[in-house]
């Protein structure tokens, strides 16, 4: 059995979605392929155009935080946020100090073999903390719970940039390919299940086709 999960480093339903993916990929006998892809302000800056605060992001961020209290998970505003961009206007920035390099080490531990579990780090530092998760030892702590080194692993990215960035826009293709464009997206065989609110779906699926406990 394998599953494509495709994640996103600044989607907050990706973020919440994850300990039930990890539950899965760690007790079940199913085969999580991690599948790291740019924010769709970066994919499609125009998709944002006019979204503003009050129109767009409030009703989202109340939503947000009603899942969060459901699930049990800490949620917060991510200071700063990973993409630079205005409240007023939803214009993107162009200058972007944040997502490249983080999407990049992401990607990077998934060729280390632990992806979705740094995924997991990283994210509950950026909606699970009031902020500073782009400290260096916050970032560092999250690396070593997973067995790495954040300094080894920046440098690596670094090194590996181009090959990283061919990956992850090779991820994008394939997501267009299975029939959607949003994360976070769970696709099995031919069956695309979008938002986190979809995973049970996903799993009684995965049940019905004799999904095993390890």
């Amino acid at each position: 059995m394998k599953v494509d999960f495709y994640f996103s480093y600044r989607s907050p339903y990706s973020y919440l979605i994850l300990p039930r993916v990890l539950d899965l990929k760690n007790n079940y006998k199913v085969d999580i392929n991690f599948k790291l892809v740019y924010p769709l302000a970066i994919r499609e800056p125009e998709f944002f155009k006019g979204k503003n605060f009050l129109t767009y992001f409030f009703f989202k961020i109340n939503d947000m935080r009603s899942v969060a209290k459901k699930l049990n998970m800490p949620f917060f505003t991510p200071k700063p946020d990973p993409i630079k961009q205005s409240y007023l206007t939803g214009k993107i920035n162009s200058n972007q100090p944040y997502i490249y390099d983080l999407c990049h080490i992401g990607q990077q531990a998934e060729l280390q073999g632990v992806g979705l579990e740094l995924a997991y780090e990283l994210s509950s530092l950026i909606f699970g903390t009031k902020g500073g998760w782009n400290q260096e030892s916050a970032m560092e702590k999250a690396c070593n719970n997973v067995g790495l080194s954040y300094s080894t692993l920046k440098n690596l990215a670094k090194e590996n940039e181009p090959e990283l960035i061919k990956q992850i826009e090779r991820n994008q293709e394939e997501q267009q390919v299975a029939g959607h464009h949003g994360v976070p997206l769970l696709v099995y065989k031919e069956n695309v299940f979008f938002g986190q609110d979809n995973f049970d779906a996903c799993k009684q699926l995965l049940i019905e086709d004799g999904l095993l406990e390890v």
